[in-house]
Order: C-alpha cells, then sequence, then structure tokens
C-alpha cells in the first residue's frame, strides 16, 4: 500500500509532538557514566550482540539545545560506532534511541560500552488502544529517571512510564472553498501517563498554550528513523526538516483541551501513576482530489 493521508497527519503529529514537548519544556536529563548491560534479543539477527541502559527513549533530535546526542559510543574505549557518510551507515553498530541500547556488530560478550545521551522525561508512543484500556486494563512499568541504587537494562519493545500515547480518534471533511479547497478537521488524544502531579501538570501546561501552531506535514519518507531506530543519515533536527519537508503543507492546531484525572478517580487504580489528557483539534485545508 502506498502512503495514505493519515499515515502523513500520524508521522506529523509524533514529530512535532515529541520535538515542543523537549524544546518548550526542556524535558529531558542528561546521562553520562551510566552502565550498560549486555543480553539476547531474539529479534535481532545473531551477528548483534546487545548491550542496553537502564533508559528509553533517548533525544535524537539536534534542535533540542543542551541535550546529550551520541554520534557513536566507545567499546573497551575504543571508539566505534561513527556515522560513516561514504556508507551511509555507523561503521561497527547502531544506536537504537527507542530503545536505548547499543547494537554492536560483533560476537564478543565482554565489552565494556560507555555512551553519553539525554533520557527524555516521557517517552512518546503512537497507540490504537482506547483510554480506557491503557489506563485500567494494563499494568505498565515505571522507568524513572530518577537514579537507582540496582540498575539494570530496560526490556526492549515494552512501553515503559513516564509515557504520552498519542492516537487520531477521528477525521472528517467539508466543502471548505471553490475550486476543490477542503477543510479537513482532525481530532487527536494524548493520554499522558506521568510519576507525579509536577510532571503532569508541566505537560499539560505545555501543550495547553499550543493553541495556533502550524504544523508542517512531514511524509513518512522523510522520517529521520530506519529499522534499528537509529537515524537514517547520522543526525536529525526537527527544525531543518520541517522547513525542507517534501510535502510543504502544514497542519493548524484550532484548538487544545487539558484535563485530568481527580486524585480520588486516580485512587480507584491498580498503579500510582497520574493520568491526564490532551486533545488537539487540528485542521488542514487542502485538494483532496488532486
Amino acid at each position: 500500500m502506498i502512503e495514505q493521508y493519515h499515515h502523513k497527519v500520524t508521522n506529523t503529529v509524533l514529530l512535532w509532538f515529541d520535538n515542543y514537548l523537549l524544546s518548550k519544556g526542556k524535558a529531558y536529563t542528561n546521562i553520562t557514566g551510566a552502565n550498560f548491560f549486555n543480553y539476547e534479543d531474539d529479534r535481532m539477527d545473531s551477528s548483534y550482540e546487545i548491550y542496553g541502559s537502564p533508559y528509553k527513549q533517548w533525544v535524537s533530535d539536534s534542535s533540542i539545545q543542551g541535550a546529550i546526542i551520541p554520534d557513536g559510543f566507545t567499546a573497551d574505549g575504543t571508539p566505534t560506532g561513527a556515522y560513516d557518510t561514504g556508507v551511509n551507515a555507523r561503521v561497527g553498530g547502531s544506536i537504537d534511541f527507542d530503545n536505548g541500547r547499543i547494537l554492536m556488530e560483533t560476537t564478543n560478550k565482554n565489552y565494556e560500552i560507555k555512551c553519553d545521551f539525554s533520557v527524555k522525561d516521557f517517552n512518546i508512543y503512537f497507540t490504537n488502544e482506547n483510554e480506557d484500556d491503557l489506563i485500567a486494563e494494563r499494568k505498565h512499568v515505571v522507568n524513572s529517571r530518577l537514579p537507582r541504587p540496582i540498575e539494570s537494562y530496560i526490556d526492549p519493545y515494552d512501553q515503559v512510564l513516564p509515557a504520552v500515547f498519542i492516537s487520531i480518534a477521528t477525521a472528517k471533511n467539508k466543502d471548505f472553498a471553490f475550486g476543490g479547497m477542503e477543510e479537513t478537521t482532525i481530532t487527536s488524544t494524548a493520554a499522558v501517563l506521568a510519576e507525579d502531579s509536577y510532571q503532569l501538570d508541566g505537560i499539560l501546561s505545555i501543550f495547553a498554550d499550543s493553541k495556533n501552531e502550524c504544523v508542517p506535514v512531514i511524509p513518512m519518507c522523510d522520517h529521520p528513523y530506519n529499522e534499528f531506530n537509529d537515524l537514517k543519515s547520522g543526525s536529525y533536527n526537527y527544525n531543518e526538516l520541517a522547513k525542507n519537508s517534501s510535502d510543504g503543507n502544514k497542519l493548524y492546531i484550532n484548538n487544545v483541551t487539558t484535563s485530568k484525572l481527580t486524585d480520588r478517580a486516580r485512587k480507584s487504580l491498580t498503579n500510582d501513576i497520574f493520568i491526564g489528557f490532551i486533545d488537539f483539534e487540528i485542521q488542514h485545508h487542502r485538494f483532496r482530489h488532486t
């Protein structure tokens, strides 16, 4: 199937939301001297050795001032994984920004891996689950950003908290202007699961002020990550990507509503988490039939 309109919208909203939170809220923590742990991953080719950190997701957007964006790592003190533009890939391994780990092209399990990075205060996920299932039916693992006395790697592919779960709820078209222009109205919901009320109030405040933002459309072909959750071209700058988007259109944040679960309702849950919601009304004027 070729790329459809909803694919573009999903990619655009996810990348914009992540950048807006990181840039407006400085919602990241710089980590230096983290330990890495070797483990098995049956989804990966046997030619890779996996070294996981105690944190995920890592910041990869170089437009975020002050954040540490790793361009490589060291194995037993030897610089490794630097990006080679000549072969358009990292040499010696990959950085999995989403799962917070290093993928080394070797069968040696005894390397000491060093890599400094910034971890997001909130992991960002796209979901098709409704809010009730996310909150009441799932048992969530908390990947606290605070230092812990006993560290280990985070299991890959698990969705961990603090996190934001974004979904595209509805979309409808109506005639807008002569010549075939239509107005597409999209509703998108972000369910926020935070560790404490400070985190929750902060993110709700940031996005309550996102009303009237114009968001450049970024098609899937411009998505910055590859199959390893590493950067396709060695670096990623959201501002540059949005400025030079091959689509050229923009979404408009027409309205934003934020809310949160009361303490009384929250106490009925099995998890001691703080929950809020961000509802976006997004408009896009486009020629759907051209």
